[in-house]
């Protein structure tokens, strides 16, 4: 017991802090611009997408070094991780496809054509499928991680910002950021099944399983 007053707030305050513990330089590459991140568990690698260096950086999760860049697709914007197949897939906004990241040797497998503007990626543990979001085409594209081919192009609303699975009900919630709604999607069937309106400019989706909820922000 630190007794009261400013000396025990002070105490407290220092036993719950949170400190820098690195910073990672990206390689320059017409300024590497990282816009997204997601973390491989199963290697334990942390990957980068790189905007405007049009790569992908791999960080080791274990001491923070790089391991390698990967040139994928023009504009790289969101990067998520499947740990069924161990892959890596990453969204290329101005080249309208999907780079396909081996988990193991972090070379590129496969390339997979999208819609226009893709921007944001979802996997389906379930179903074993990756959710893409497009920007300028207004729809989802359905892509089977399995054989990374497309299975099904669903629309969206407006300018489709955000993607989530909710993984109770198998479900894919798509917040559109100018229909000022979310698009829910039908992790089975690939079929649009509702659409709830929501404030102006969604741009942010969590799925609370606990309770069962999707929050919007």
């Amino acid at each position: 017991d630190v007794g009261a007053g400013p000396h025990r707030r002070c105490c407290e305050t220092a036993a719950h802090a949170q400190w820098l513990e690195s910073t990672i330089d990206l390689p320059y590459t017409y300024d590497s611009g990282p816009r997204s991140l997601c973390w491989n568990s199963i290697n334990n690698k942390v990957y980068c997408a790189n905007w405007l260096g049009d790569n992908v950086t791999v960080i080791d999760g274990a001491n923070n070094s790089i391991i390698t860049s990967t040139a994928v697709g023009d504009g790289p914007y969101d990067v998520c991780w499947t740990s069924t197949n161990n892959k890596i897939y990453c969204a290329n906004y101005w080249s309208g496809n999907v780079t396909v990241i081996n988990g193991v040797t972090d070379s590129v497998i496969a390339t997979v054509s999208c819609g226009i503007g893709p921007r944001a990626l979802c996997w389906n543990e379930t179903n074993n499928k990756i959710y893409c979001a497009n920007w300028i085409s207004d729809d989802v594209t359905i892509i089977d991680a399995e054989h990374d081919s497309v299975v099904a192009t669903v629309p969206a609303g407006d300018s489709p910002y955000t993607i989530y699975w909710d993984s109770l009900n198998n479900k894919i919630y798509c917040a559109n950021y100018y229909s000022n709604n979310i698009r829910v999607i039908d992790g089975a069937s690939n079929s649009v099944i509702n659409t709830t309106p929501v404030g102006v400019h969604p741009c942010a989706l969590v799925y609370n399983p606990t309770n069962n909820k999707i929050y919007c922000a």
